[in-house]
């Protein structure tokens, strides 16, 4: 299945979790989430290029891509973030004078991602986490082509969406089972997660569409947490 079928699929599937989780929880079970403030991601998985010809010079229609997020949380089922990644290929050049396959080239794209999450959580405990993200997109993109000037820049504001799965590890910590942690990671998931992300240099599309797999690592208290906390140490 093709990436751009799988993030469609995904986009789908995180939104029917999420209507399904919702309908059966209770407004009790949210008055009472507590939730860590920071997040950090570490994610790796397939980038399939929207940019023109890239098969034909680089031998294959997908490239591996790395990247690394951050997101800060307002409401359990609300955060902030930012992501950058990165891709690096090689493959053959254009001879700009013959228009066909010439030189070898080196092909780097380094998106970045400021993206707003809805998540999916109602009890504290949630095995599952369904999610989506909404967000703008922009590019660091460098050519390096034998017997030619290197080419570089950014690329235009673009768009961004993202959909995943989460599934919490902290049933399997002896520190969290209670769904938040005693020590400095509160929660900790592991997660499936497509993405497409647009944004064009000039003509040219730059984006693409991602599947992506990872860890997510939750900090910091919550401050109705360390009040009850608080409270509780003073009766």
């Amino acid at each position: 299945m093709k990436a751009t079928h799988r993030v469609h699929v995904a986009v789908c599937a995180a939104a029917a979790c999420v209507a399904l989780i919702a309908g059966s929880a209770t407004a009790q079970d949210a008055q009472q989430l507590v939730s860590p403030r920071w997040m950090v991601e570490i994610k790796g998985g397939d980038f399939e290029p929207d940019l023109d010809s890239y098969q034909l010079f680089y031998g294959d229609d997908e490239a591996r891509h790395l990247s690394a997020a951050f997101a800060y949380r307002f409401r359990p089922w609300l955060e902030i973030g930012a992501e950058i990644g990165a891709m690096r290929e090689e493959g053959v050049g254009l001879l700009a004078a013959e228009a066909v396959p010439g030189g070898e080239v080196t092909y780097t794209l380094m998106p970045l991602h400021v993206v707003l999450n809805l998540r999916g959580v109602f009890r504290q405990n949630q095995l599952i986490v369904p999610y989506l993200g909404l967000g703008f997109s922009a590019a660091y993109y460098k050519q390096d082509i034998e017997l030619q000037s290197d080419r570089t820049g950014t690329s235009a504001l673009g768009g961004t969406v993202r959909a995943g799965l989460q599934l919490s590890l902290n049933r399997w910590d002896p520190d969290a089972r209670s769904g938040y942690g005693e020590g400095e990671v509160k929660r900790s998931f592991f997660f499936v997660e497509a993405q497409r992300f647009t944004t064009e240099q000039g003509d040219t599309e730059l984006g693409g569409d991602l599947v992506l797999l990872g860890f997510r690592f939750e900090f910091g208290k919550d401050a109705r947490l360390s009040s009850a906390r608080d409270k509780a140490k003073g009766q």
